[in-house]
């Protein structure tokens, strides 16, 4: 059970603060990057207040923050597609279970009561574990889970002589559904990993800094635009990185997908039994 060794190591402590102490972190590492750019400019351009105007064309902050700017766009729109596929294969998970239980509420007494145990075992057991293991960037365990045991014991059924026609209908209907949630559960624990390792965040940085370092350069001995200009840059570019952060791993933190509607899908199900 190996960590995702390519994901960086404070994602286990910027998962564990608020989203709000997430965004200020977010915002405020944006504004150590305008110091540091700042402080490097004015190294070469001396003291703001005696620097000559820029002979860069203003034409040129455009030119190199715009493609900056689509490429942290582009990265945004991936990892927001990959926190909605999570939310739909919750959602998927939680109908199948749906599915799965009147299947097994159609089946003989006395298989109806092991299979729905383990069903119990499988949404309050199983499910919930996986989140929890989800927080330490590590692989769920698939061994020996709840929802393996009801797939021998469905097959098992299924070549028992005893089954008569209609059960044995229904038991092919349930391996079909325990089928779909085995590659839903495959599916979430492959969303859980982060998708920006240690590389992209430092090609990141990298880009930030150009653009930056344009912009000071442009803006640098002029005051109020350069307050403006670095002002605007901050929360726009804080922002846009709290939005890569908060949603990168989807199963962790406080902007998470959780798993109870997989429970409430389950214990209503339950409940539409019990008012018949």
């Amino acid at each position: 059970m190996n960590n995702y060794a390519e994901m960086p190591a404070w994602y286990d402590w910027a998962y564990g603060i608020s989203e709000i102490g997430l965004y200020l972190v977010c915002v405020l590492a944006m504004a150590f990057l305008v110091v540091l750019t700042t402080l490097g400019v004015a190294a070469y351009r001396g003291r703001a207040n005696r620097a000559i105007p820029s002979t860069l064309p203003p034409g040129f902050v455009t030119a190199v923050v715009l493609p900056i700017s689509l490429v942290i766009s582009l990265l945004v729109n991936d990892i927001w597609r990959k926190y909605s596929d999570a939310q739909d294969t919750v959602v998927a998970e939680a109908s199948t279970v749906a599915d799965a239980v009147r299947a097994i509420h159609r089946l003989p007494a006395d298989s109806s009561a092991e299979l729905n145990g383990l069903m119990y075992a499988y949404v309050h057991g199983d499910v919930p574990q996986d989140w929890r293991t989800y927080q330490t960037r590590r692989t769920p365990i698939e061994t020996r889970s709840a929802l393996n045991e009801m797939e021998f014991r469905v097959a098992r059924l299924l070549q028992s002589p005893q089954i008569d026609l209609p059960a044995r209908a229904t038991l092919a209907v349930l391996a079909s559904d325990l089928t779909d949630l085995d590659k839903l559960r495959k599916k979430r624990t492959q969303l859980s990993a982060g998708r920006l390792d240690n590389s992209r965040w430092a090609v990141l940085c990298v880009l930030l800094l150009t653009g930056l370092a344009v912009l000071v350069e442009v803006v640098y001995g002029q005051r109020k635009n350069y307050f403006v200009s670095v002002g605007l840059f901050v929360m726009g570019y804080g922002t846009l990185i709290y939005m890569l952060v908060t949603h990168d791993r989807p199963f962790s933190g406080e902007t998470i997908v959780s798993h109870h509607p997989i429970a409430e899908a389950y214990a209503n199900q339950l409940k539409s039994f019990q008012a018949r």
